[in-house]
């Protein structure tokens, strides 16, 4: 099974499609046999002009079987609605964007509803998936979904040797990887500076 990962999409719908062309190109190249798993990683919203086309086109990969987790832009937009305060935030991260590219409130309730939905995790046989990081130290099962949406510095430069899984996947990630091909990563990563 080959995974492929991608985070902080950030409302650039036309670098998302031309990602996922580069990638439809190697697997066809490359992995013609294998299935194949899209996991997203969140982030994908804010600052970018379209993030409406970013949310359609996730969530059509997400009904023929991709994995969509929450990422902290996502959750700022949850969050846009409890107060003024929350409301200010998530403008000045962006999300005036978000606002303008969805046209309408309705719009944005949809959103928000998709949004709501969605895990802030997701584990298979090798990996564990998350937007941000896991707290070092700390069981999986006892994460909590604050911690994988937000954290950075602690798990970027924790003790990892407690944690029971050796692999987690973060956002600005990203890994291509089947039994049979080691050498993936370095195409997925010429193909995802194009979303940073």
């Amino acid at each position: 099974m080959l995974t492929i990962v991608i985070g902080d999409i950030h409302g650039m719908a036309a670098k998302l499609e031309n990602l996922l062309g580069q990638i439809d190109m190697w697997c066809a190249a490359n992995a013609k046999a294998e299935l194949r798993q899209l996991i997203f990683l969140g982030d994908y919203i804010d600052r970018g002009p379209d993030s409406r086309r970013v949310l359609q086109i996730v969530q059509r990969l997400q009904a023929e079987g991709a994995i969509c987790l929450r990422g902290n832009h996502e959750e700022l937009m949850l969050q846009a609605t409890e107060s003024e305060r929350d409301l200010a935030n998530f403008l000045a991260n962006g999300g005036d964007a978000t606002i303008t590219s969805l046209r309408t409130p309705a719009a944005f309730q949809r959103a928000q509803e998709w949004v709501r939905a969605l895990p802030t995790s997701h584990e298979d046989e090798l990996r564990y998936y998350v937007h941000a990081g896991i707290r070092p130290g700390v069981p999986l099962d006892q994460q909590t979904a604050e911690t994988k949406i937000w954290i950075r510095d602690a798990f970027v430069t924790g003790d990892r040797s407690r944690n029971t899984l050796s692999t987690v996947i973060r956002r600005r990630s990203i890994l291509i990887r089947s039994k049979r091909c080691r050498t993936c990563a370095t195409t997925a990563a010429t193909s995802i500076r194009a979303l940073e």
